[in-house]
Formats: C-alpha cells, sequence, structure tokens
C-alpha cells in the first residue's frame, strides 16, 4: 500500500511539474526563443563586423603605402590627391596618418597655410596622444615662419603642458622664436630651464647651452633696478 502511494504521489507531482513547465514555456517560450535568435544575431554581427573592419584595414594599409610611395618617387601631386581621398575613408588612424602626410606634400610644394590646416585638422581628429602631439609640434614649425610670436606662443602651449618627449622641442622653439622676437628674458629663461632638465634629450640640452653662450647673461641692473649701462672703450683702457 505505501508503494502505491508513493508511486501516486510521485505522478501527481511530475504531473505538476510538466503543468509547471508547459505553463512557463507557453508564457515566457517566445522571449526565450528571441533572446537566443538575438544572440545568435549580435555573433553573426560582430563577426561580419570584424571582417569588414579587417578588411578596410588592409585596404586603407595598401592605398596609404601606395601613397607614399608616389611621395617618396617625387609625384607630389599625386601624392596630393591619394592622401586627399585617404583622409575621408577608411579607419581612423589612416584619416590622421592622411592628413599628417598631406600636409607634409603640400609644405614641400610650398603651400604652408594649407600645411598648417592639415596639421591642425589631424591633431584634432587624432585618438592617440603622441600622434596628437606630433601634428602640433609639426604645425608649430611652420607657424614659426607663418605667425607672430604670440601665435606661436598659444600653439606650443598646450604641448608644453603635456610634458610628452616634444614638450622640450616646444620649449626649444619657444626660446628661439622669443629671442627673435626681442624677448631675450623669455628666452634665456627657457633655455636655462633645458641645460637643467635632465631628462631632455642631450642634443636638446647641448643647442639650449650654445644658445645661451651667444645670448650671454641677463644685464646687470644697479640699486634702482635700471640696467647698468655698458661699459665705455675709454673705461677699459
Amino acid at each position: 500500500m505505501t508503494n502505491d502511494t508513493d508511486s501516486f504521489v510521485h505522478e501527481v507531482d511530475e504531473s505538476l511539474r510538466q503543468d509547471r513547465i508547459t505553463t512557463f514555456l507557453r508564457q515566457w517560450g517566445v522571449f526565450i526563443l528571441a533572446g537566443f535568435v538575438a544572440i545568435i544575431l549580435a555573433v553573426v554581427a560582430w563577426q561580419v563586423w570584424r571582417a569588414y573592419s579587417v578588411d578596410q584595414a588592409r585596404n586603407a594599409a595598401e592605398a596609404y603605402a601606395a601613397a607614399q610611395t608616389l611621395a617618396r618617387d617625387g609625384d607630389l601631386d599625386g601624392a596630393k590627391t591619394a592622401f586627399e581621398g585617404l583622409r575621408e575613408t577608411g579607419p581612423r588612424v589612416y584619416r590622421v596618418m592622411a592628413h599628417m602626410e598631406l600636409a607634409a606634400v603640400l609644405q614641400a610644394q610650398g603651400d604652408l597655410e594649407a600645411a598648417l590646416a592639415e596639421f591642425d585638422a589631424a591633431a584634432e581628429k587624432a585618438n592617440d596622444p603622441i600622434m596628437r602631439v606630433s601634428a602640433q609640434m609639426r604645425a608649430a614649425y611652420i607657424a614659426a615662419d607663418t605667425a607672430d610670436f604670440d601665435t606661436l606662443q598659444t600653439r606650443l602651449t598646450p604641448i608644453i603642458e603635456s610634458e610628452s618627449r616634444f614638450s622640450y622641442l616646444a620649449r626649444e622653439l619657444l626660446a628661439m622664436e622669443a629671442w627673435e622676437a626681442g624677448q631675450n628674458d623669455l628666452a634665456r629663461d627657457t633655455l636655462e630651464a633645458l641645460t637643467l632638465a635632465f631628462d631632455a634629450p642631450e642634443a636638446v640640452r647641448q643647442r639650449a647651452q650654445i644658445a645661451l653662450s651667444v645670448i650671454g647673461p641677463a644685464p646687470q641692473t644697479s640699486a634702482d633696478g635700471a640696467a647698468a649701462p655698458a661699459p665705455s672703450e675709454g673705461d677699459n683702457q
């Protein structure tokens, strides 16, 4: 009798379990199936997108290399056209590099204003901080020939504050242009700081020392703060 009772209870439990499963599937089965389908579609879409991205990168790399070959071979007009197309299509990194290469071609052709605009565009679009500062620095070298000192100083400030390796080149350029603009104190202070920057490139430190020797020390001042007059020839006799 006990076995019959246990068997009956088991059958009832199994029947209830099946009813619950059936009810659950009726209520949620469509959503579960849709979820599985969505997961499968997402995986397929990701694989398709990845294959497309790889293909785009490969095509951009080949086109970029071909444009570089044109520039090396002296076909600047052909390289210019190629880089103009590359800066609008393909992965971001190749678009940024195309801006920079196009700027170099324009600079070689003597169109400094257009080259400056391309370097600025590269700096604005670059995600990589090194690439961004590199574009800013190359733009600054052009600005040194085309803009006034205040404009150049504005350009150099973010590079100097970046504390990257380019910051030392930016300080050197700032000092040289300050000297040329007659701001000898700024030039002298900047160069002295460069000579003391032990983590600066050795070549930059050496050039700073040479420039300092040419500029000379700061003029001596009298007790009232006025610059002391230079000694006359008669005083040296």
